[in-house]
């Protein structure tokens, strides 16, 4: 395992939960996950450097790494989302219930 999916997991997380905050707040559709994952995968990438890529063995490594660096954005989208998604969810209902 590379560093980079340690550090991508709690950056999606991060990314995730004030995407879906932001887009409660900001719009009245409701959010999305595409957005967040994509964005975080963005910054996965630039992480792991691929323009130091020298060899073919190295090119594999990264294909191979590509699919790993998407399951860790995605474990981090989720793990952002559900908390968000509960804390939006509660707003909305208190919201309702008090009358504004």
């Amino acid at each position: 395992m590379d560093l980079s999916g340690l550090i991508v997991l709690p950056l999606a997380a991060l990314i995730t939960a004030c995407w879906i905050v932001g887009a409660a707040v900001l719009s009245k559709n409701g959010p999305g996950f595409r957005a967040p994952f994509l964005l975080s995968y963005g910054f996965g990438v630039i992480f792991m450097e691929p323009w130091k890529i020298a060899a073919w063995q190295e090119l594999g490594m990264f294909a191979i790494m590509l699919v790993m660096l998407a399951l860790w954005v995605a474990a981090g989208c989720v793990v952002g989302g559900i908390p968000a998604a509960l804390i939006v969810a509660l707003a909305t209902k208190l919201r309702q219930r008090f009358g504004h």
